[in-house]
């Protein structure tokens, strides 16, 4: 992490802290986690750090996570829990990709 500019060093810092304090609407902690895990599975496609990056910026990339999250957890108001759940796939990845903590 050390090689990443600074504002890349603070969206990980984002994505861990999103991870790490991911709570689920009670009730809805499985559909949650799948949710996690269907954008996770779509940034499967992503090989390396910095096309990570660049689909985090991406609003186009971001619309299609919350449709998917949307349609998991219908009814659940988006903001902020629909952030915290990209945020929670991405830091996942990161880790795959041999990121770090």
């Amino acid at each position: 992490m050390e090689n990443l500019h600074r504002y890349h060093r603070a969206t990980v810092g984002l994505w861990r802290r999103a991870h790490a304090g991911l709570r689920p609407p009670r009730g809805r902690e499985c559909l949650t986690w799948c949710a996690v895990h269907g954008v996770l599975a779509g940034l499967r496609r992503l090989r390396d750090v910095p096309a990570l990056l660049a689909a985090f910026e991406s609003s186009r990339a971001a619309d299609a996570d919350f449709a998917l999250v949307g349609s998991l957890l219908p009814g659940v108001p988006t903001s902020p829990l629909f952030d915290e759940i990209r945020e929670a796939a991405f830091y996942l990845r990161w880790r795959e990709l041999g990121g770090g903590p």
